[in-house]
């Protein structure tokens, strides 16, 4: 029964040692892979930058599109409309010689 309860401890220590081994080997691996993973980030970094004014204007000129489809899309219904106004403010304020009373002497 003593050596079933000694086998378990043992057992349970090893478990701790592999754990703490595998630990420090997995902090090691990391340590040794920072210094490529921060390069990797400084050179996507540095594509983006590039990269940037080229979205910024794809993203005008997409904007603009969507602007303009809208600004027609809600001007073309009242186009109509519009025309008429302008119609009869032309026909209000147009000048014509025989439309003025002279003054005959």
């Amino acid at each position: 029964m003593v050596e079933l309860v000694l086998v378990g401890a043992m057992f349970v220590v090893a478990m701790v040692v592999v754990g703490v081994v595998v630990a420090l080997a997995s902090l090691l691996g990391f340590l040794v892979v920072l210094p490529f993973k921060i390069l990797g980030l400084t050179i996507k970094l540095l594509g983006l930058l590039f990269v940037l004014p080229f979205l910024l204007l794809a993203g005008l000129l997409v904007g603009g599109g969507v602007l303009t489809a809208v600004l027609f899309s809600f001007a073309l219904p009242v186009l109509p409309l519009v025309g008429l106004v302008w119609l009869v403010w032309w026909l209000a304020t147009r000048h014509s010689k025989d439309s003025h009373a002279r003054v005959v002497s």
